[in-house]
Order: C-alpha cells, then sequence, then structure tokens
C-alpha cells in the first residue's frame, strides 16, 4: 500500500503502458477499509510532524505497529466496527506475516519464506454485510457454540501448522495449500460462513471448487466470508489457468502476489 501525494490531474499520468491500476473492491473481505484508515493515519502524521520521508521509502517497524493500532482504534473504537486486528496490519506492513491477535496492540512477526506464493484473487461479484455477519458469528461465539468452538479451535491449529511450515528452510508450497483447504473446510461445515451462510448466502463455494478442480493448491474464502471474495493458491505458472477457471465459474479474477511492502509514500511529479 501506498501513500499519493497527487493533484486530480496528476491521476490519469498513472495509466501509462505496462501499468493497469486495479481499485480494490469494496465489501468483499479485501482490508479496503483497513488499508484506508492505515493510509490515512500515516498521512496526518506525517503532515502533521513533519515527518521527512523520501519517496519509495519504507517506515521503521514501530511505526507500521503505530499506523495500525490507530487504524484498528479507529475502526473499532470510533466507528464501532466490529472488526479485528489482522486486516490493519496486513495493511500497514505488506508482507507475510503471523499475527497474534490475543493482545491490543497485537504482536507481529514477518515471515520471509524462500518460496513464490502465486496468489489468484476470486471476486464472486455479490457484496456481504460485514456487520450482521459478525453479529451472528459474535453471537455464537458468546453462547459458546460447540461446533463453532471446535472449528475455531481448529483454524488456530491451521494457523500454527501453517506458521511452523512457512518458518522451515525449505518450505513446502502443496503443504501451505493443503492447511488452507483443511481451514475452509471449518470454515465452511464449522463456522458456516463459506457458500451456504445463512446470513449471507454466496457462490464462494463454487469458485473455491473451481480453482481447486482447475489445479489450484489451496483455496479459501477471504475475510468474514459469507459472499465478497476468495484467495487460491496455486503453483508457479497456473496462475492464469486458475483466474479463467473462476471467471468460468461466474467470478472475476485478479492475478497478484505478497507485497514486498506495505504503507509507503510514493511521490508523482
Amino acid at each position: 500500500m501506498r501513500i499519493r501525494f497527487l493533484r486530480a490531474d496528476e491521476v490519469e499520468g498513472l495509466r501509462g503502458p505496462g501499468r493497469r491500476l486495479i481499485d480494490l473492491p469494496v465489501k468483499k473481505g479485501l482490508s479496503s477499509s483497513a488499508a484506508v484508515c492505515v493510509a490515512v493515519a500515516a498521512a496526518v502524521d506525517i503532515i502533521s510532524s513533519g515527518l521527512v520521508k523520501e519517496a519509495g521509502s519504507a517506515f521503521a517497524a514501530e511505526e507500521m505497529e503505530r499506523y495500525a493500532d490507530l487504524a484498528y482504534r479507529a475502526e473499532r473504537g470510533i466507528l464501532g466496527i466490529n472488526c479485528g486486528q489482522m486486516d490493519q496490519y496486513a495493511a500497514s506492513f505488506g508482507r507475510l506475516l503471523y499475527v497474534d491477535c490475543s493482545t491490543s496492540p497485537a504482536k507481529v512477526k514477518p515471515l520471509s519464506p524462500p518460496i513464490e506464493l502465486p496468489i489468484v484473487i476470486g471476486d464472486t461479484g455479490q457484496e456481504k454485510d460485514t456487520p450482521r455477519i459478525l453479529a451472528w458469528l459474535g453471537k455464537r461465539f458468546g453462547e459458546k457454540e460447540g461446533g463453532f468452538m471446535e472449528g475455531m479451535m481448529n483454524i488456530v491449529r491451521i494457523v500454527e501448522e501453517a506458521r511452523e511450515e512457512l518458518e522451515r528452510a525449505s518450505p513446502r508450497r502443496e503443504r501451505i495449500g493443503e492447511l488452507m483447504n483443511d481451514n475452509q473446510f471449518y470454515l465452511e461445515r464449522y463456522l458456516k460462513v463459506s457458500g451456504s451462510c445463512p446470513v449471507s448466502p454466496s457462490n464462494l463455494d463454487r469458485l473455491v471448487g473451481a480453482a481447486i478442480d482447475a489445479g489450484a493448491l489451496g483455496a479459501k474464502l477471504s475475510g468474514s466470508g459469507g459472499g465478497g471474495a476468495m484467495v487460491a493458491l496455486s503453483e508457479p505458472g497456473d496462475q492464469e489457468v486458475v483466474a479463467d477457471a473462476m471467471r468460468r465459474a461466474g467470478g472475476d479474477a485478479y492475478i497478484t502476489e505478497v507485497a514486498g511492502r506495505g504503507v509507503e509514500v510514493e511521490r508523482v511529479e
């Protein structure tokens, strides 16, 4: 994510040869609100403090932590959005992260696996009612619903196994895909936030299945589920095949990769 200081007439100048600007779809589980909040926090800090940042330079870890925490507190405490902390830290830091949200501020550990992780985002084209979904999940958590709690415990286990795999000297891309599929199983069957979500049914299962059938190593919904987007992990070179399968299944697809950096300043002359 970048902070761009632009005049209105400069925007079209960014659409040069070989560059494709894509508006991040909102209400799709892709952390658009968190990205905006982090960018605003960083921009206000730069302007109010007179902080000097060279174009393209990254922020220090303590700065990124502060912007992520400010963004979380703004969304949760001021706006009253029932969100977690993961999205804000992902937007602020970029990269691949292990985020422990059991404390506030969260504890973040950047990961640097020495393998490619090609990602294809699948968009169902359906908006979702995130506040309603989160309220429903919160109610089930508060009531300690058996299936819900079992699903949560297994998802925590899967996250820890993924962290351990990504910290190996030679991580196995196939294993990461398997863990994504396991995660999706519990999201679908236990948390019930995939295609058959009673609060917000969607085509998520159709896109997940299409990605797997096309050779994706793993696929799972993104965000709170109940519509919006999903992500698939593919072998290098297979991204377009997976993306085409998602489009044939009725969605849209974006080929991307794990961002190398998070919030940064970009000055456009």
